[in-house]
């Protein structure tokens, strides 16, 4: 007979993975000038990064990166930035 199912047994609603940090790190391997984007999340050890290299103007990218895009993203829940 199993045991009836009490507030105590029930698994505890989790907090949403949040966005803590956007980050460029700016490279030049073999000479092309590469901008990859990291970001950071609530959950440790848990982060993305991408590519967002345009090689004719990195700190363009980086200037929209930092103070554009960051402020739009802090804090925001992973599973819900389609509209970034």
């Amino acid at each position: 007979m199993t045991e009836p199912r009490t507030a105590a047994s029930e698994p505890l609603a989790s907090e949403p993975v949040t966005i803590t940090d956007v980050r460029t790190i700016c490279t030049a391997q073999d000479g092309i000038r590469l901008v990859v984007v990291r970001v950071d999340t609530s959950s440790p050890g848990l982060y993305g990064l991408g590519c967002a290299t345009f090689t004719q103007r990195p700190l363009a990218v980086v200037t929209a990166v930092e103070q554009y895009l960051k402020p739009f993203a802090l804090h925001r829940d992973v599973d819900d930035i389609e509209d970034l």
